[in-house]
């Protein structure tokens, strides 16, 4: 099919077959035995008629057509302007910015003029920075999804972003367009339920084991203690329970005192733990 551009000349090239063929035989017809000087007079009006027709119709033609890609654009930049997703395109030969969204000025802190002198190495951390040019060397035509990037804010502050990119003409230059997906939230949840996890698997290993072998010491002597045959071997099992339960509260002195601290540092409440 016929792109627009070609269906506006194409049409008035068989407009102009047409008139052509066809309307000096109209004239030649009607005007029979008039004066062949007024004749002519009418077939050069009827061709200034003709292009003057032309010129108008073409006028509007091409204002429509303009107006549509104008209209085409404007949705387009709003796409990108607008679009809740920070988004940016990058000059492929120096990794300069040439074209931020305002969803990326508000999530890396930068003004739209500061993104301008940067280039996208700014925004990484120094091993995010060689993991980057590691995969430009490889990126093809086309859209290409790059996962999950740590960057780096304005005042250093860190944000985790899903990457989307694909390789465009801008301007004249080769040029790629970024689409970011901050994923900051996503990925602390997971890291905090992987923390959840770790404390919780060490806090029922501790009660498991340093709390139960201590109280398996004391529950042997107790029944140790019941079979003693004389006074003195009672009394040494007593000793001994009374050493075992003093290295069970200190065992339990320490254990909740772990538990505690991995109940911060995980978020985990009581009823979570129990």
């Amino acid at each position: 099919m016929l792109s627009k551009s070609f269906k506006i000349p194409i049409k008035f090239l068989i407009a102009g077959i047409l008139w052509a063929f066809f309307s000096d035989p109209v004239i030649t017809f009607f005007l029979t035995g008039i004066d062949i000087h007024i004749r002519d007079i009418i077939r050069s009006a009827n061709d200034f008629i003709f292009v003057g027709f032309t010129s108008v119709t073409l006028y509007f033609q091409i204002k429509q057509q303009q107006q549509r890609l104008f209209s085409s654009e404007e949705q387009y930049r709003n796409l990108f302007e607008r679009n809740p997703n920070p988004m940016w395109i990058f000059r492929v030969s120096t990794l300069e910015f040439v074209k931020v969204s305002h969803s990326a000025v508000n999530l890396y802190g930068y003004s739209m003029d500061e993104f301008l002198t940067m280039n996208v190495m700014d925004i990484r951390t120094e091993n995010e920075q060689t993991k980057l040019l590691d995969h430009l060397g490889t990126l093809g035509d086309g859209v290409s999804s790059l996962g999950s990037w740590t960057h780096r804010k304005k005042y250093g502050e860190l944000v985790y972003v899903s990457i989307l990119t694909y390789d465009l003409d801008f301007n004249g230059e080769p040029c790629r367009l970024v689409i970011g997906t901050d994923i900051t939230d996503m990925i602390l949840k997971e890291e905090k339920i992987k923390a959840q996890n770790a404390a919780l698997h060490e806090i029922a290993w501790l009660n498991s084991h340093e709390v139960r072998k201590s109280l398996c010491s004391v529950m042997s002597l107790t029944a140790l203690l019941k079979d003693a045959s004389s006074e003195i071997e009672r009394r040494q099992y007593i000793r001994l329970i009374e050493q075992c339960t003093d290295e069970l509260d200190e065992v339990l002195m320490k254990t909740n005192k772990r538990v505690d601290e991995l109940k911060v540092y995980a978020g985990l409440d009581d009823q979570q733990v129990y």
